[in-house]
């Protein structure tokens, strides 16, 4: 444990670096794309922070740990959308636009619900995994016929160097991936030691871990009162990871689903899900009352996790 509890920390340092390393770069390219920031949000900024979902995830279930990278998925998703989102409106209420809550509130809980059929035979097979991955299509050119609509009337962006994006790109994803492997490593380590499950390691240890990129992305956004950024950017992530990440990992090794992830994380994460969006439908603005009622389900939620827990050290 002395040493895996610094290349654990080293794996999220190695995460985090990577990703805003890549994050810093996506304005650049996405003005030779010529989009809008919500755009780049859901084309770009969530997928690329949902790598480390996909990482770690994907290094669990080849290590043989089913239950942590389903609880890595199902965990990161309501880190990201009770404690993130709930974290970003406290600092500043947020002001909700049209597409936010027409379409991006609606696919999120479309994702979990889809999820939580699929995975209740206890596996999620590949071909659960075709249908996952179909299903974020739709969400996806939908999208992408917004940045071509756009992409007409913006002006053709001129001077900077693609190459240095590009080059730095490359590396931030080489970093993610290192660190996300480390975290995987370290981080079971760590957690057996202190008698924990897979699935708990998954829900707690790689769920709040691979879920720091997206604290950094929202609340700066927030900071510069890119609203359609924060929420944006947490929806299209959870969509994302929910369909594309967990449907790829599928098709590369089905994975067991415990039954707790079934009857009760799931379950809890579309439930969240339905209360975040009567908060930004309702109003048109997510406020703070709003957001302790987030953190106070992700409480709940974490809560439950170790509810049962007995730490019991060598």
């Amino acid at each position: 444990m002395i040493v895996s509890i610094p290349l654990f920390i080293l794996g999220i340092v190695l995460l985090w670096a990577g990703t805003e390393a890549v994050l810093r770069r996506v304005p650049h390219l996405a003005a030779w794309l010529r989009v809008s920031p919500l755009v780049v949000t859901v084309l770009l900024v969530a997928v690329m922070t949902s790598l480390p979902e996909f990482t770690v995830s994907l290094f669990a279930s080849l290590r043989d740990q089913p239950a942590a990278a389903v609880g890595n998925i199902v965990g990161s998703n309501f880190v990201t959308l009770t404690f993130v989102a709930g974290v970003c409106a406290l600092w500043r209420p947020i002001v909700v636009g049209p597409t936010i809550r027409q379409r991006e509130s609606s696919w999120m809980i479309l994702a979990a619900a889809l999820l939580l059929v699929l995975a209740m035979d206890g596996v999620i097979s590949r071909t659960d995994g075709v249908i996952l991955v179909a299903a974020y299509l739709p969400y996806f050119w939908s999208t992408l016929d917004d940045a071509r609509e756009q992409r007409a009337s913006a002006p053709v962006a001129r001077g900077g160097r693609p190459w240095l994006d590009v080059a730095v790109f490359v590396a931030g994803v080489a970093m993610i991936v290192l660190g996300a492997n480390w975290i995987v490593a370290h981080g079971t380590a760590i957690a057996r030691e202190l008698g924990m499950s897979d699935l708990l390691i998954g829900v707690t240890f790689y769920a709040f871990g691979t879920s720091l990129p997206e604290l950094a992305i929202a609340l700066g956004a927030v900071l510069r009162r890119q609203a359609d950024v924060t929420l944006g950017e947490i929806y299209a992530s959870n969509i994302f990871t929910g369909l594309a990440v967990a449907g790829v990992l599928c098709l590369i090794l089905p994975l067991s689903v415990e039954s707790l992830i079934v009857t009760r994380d799931l379950p809890l994460l579309i439930v969240a899900g339905v209360i975040l969006q009567m908060f930004v439908t309702t109003g048109r603005r997510f406020v703070r009352l709003e957001a302790l009622v987030m953190i106070a389900i992700f409480a709940l939620f974490l809560a439950a996790q170790f509810a049962g827990f007995d730490l019991s050290l060598p």
